[in-house]
């Protein structure tokens, strides 16, 4: 529950820029999924089932940001729920960021968010599985249905970022972020297997860390490239372990943002 709702957490692509009041950019964001090995799979039963979660490797995310007064900016961001591989995930989140520090070296700023959002599948029972019946090789828990599971994702975050700008020209501008992040989370199975019809209800709640690194490049005043690195330092407990150890979360995340509407400078003029 923590690997994939950490997979889904929306960061600030770099420190908040001062976006005059009115100014409108919008945005996609791409986020590599990695690939869980099978002992990272085996997750079910008590630590003795593995499950179909490797479902896909691409989160794609469109996001609106807008210029509010005092220096505040307002940001939106939709996972859209389209089903992919037998999966559908729909998350929305809201930001609201200004910057602290904007100076001729360094940018800092901060951001703090929220989400809701859920993860729809067969993941407890996926088709391949029921489509090999009582084969026990290929269907070892003889499920007789796809499940209809449920994760659901709230979660509540502040940012502080960095950037050290350019000497000169146009060139990528470097920034690191922390993150601290408070999940609550739900997993509700809905499987039917082996004569049993299973509707087990799975809680966890939390606070986790996260820290971003990456490169932000505005080859022109509208257009805005970034790149980034997310690193997680998840705790897990697996059975028949009693303790929790860390199995991290990397993954890159890829943004391109477009300026549509730039606002009223507070001095009157529009900004570049």
């Amino acid at each position: 529950m923590k690997y994939f709702a950490s997979v889904g957490l929306p960061t600030g692509f770099g420190p908040p820029r001062d976006l005059a009041p009115g100014t409108v950019e919008i945005a996609l964001e791409g986020g590599w999924i990695p690939t869980l090995s099978e002992t990272e799979r085996t997750v079910g039963f008590n630590g003795t089932k593995t499950e179909a979660l490797n479902r896909g490797s691409l989160l794609l995310r469109p996001r609106l940001v807008v210029g509010l007064p005092r220096s505040l900016s307002l940001s939106v961001g939709l996972v859209p729920p389209v089903e992919r591989h037998g999966v559908e995930a729909s998350l929305a989140d809201v930001a609201v960021a200004r910057p602290l520090v904007a100076g001729s070296r360094w940018r800092l700023g901060w951001r703090a968010f929220g989400q809701l959002g859920r993860i729809r599948g067969d993941l407890t029972c996926d088709r391949q599985s029921v489509a090999a019946g009582d084969d026990r090789s290929r269907n070892p828990f003889l499920c007789r249905e796809p499940s209809a599971d449920e994760q659901t994702v709230r979660a509540v975050g502040v940012e502080l970022a960095a950037a050290r700008r350019p000497r000169a020209g146009r060139r990528p501008e470097p920034y690191v972020a922390i993150t601290v992040s408070h999940l609550d989370l739900e997993f509700q199975v809905r499987a039917r297997y082996a004569g049993v019809v299973d509707r087990s209800l799975l809680v966890t709640d939390g606070v986790t860390g996260s820290l971003t690194a990456g490169l932000a490049f505005a080859p022109s005043p509208r257009l805005r490239l970034v790149g980034e690195l997310f690193y997680s330092p998840l705790d897990v407990a697996r059975p028949p372990a009693t303790g929790a150890g860390d199995e991290p979360l990397v993954n890159a995340r890829l943004l391109v943002s477009y300026r549509v509407r730039s606002g009223r400078a507070r001095g009157g003029s529009a900004t570049p």
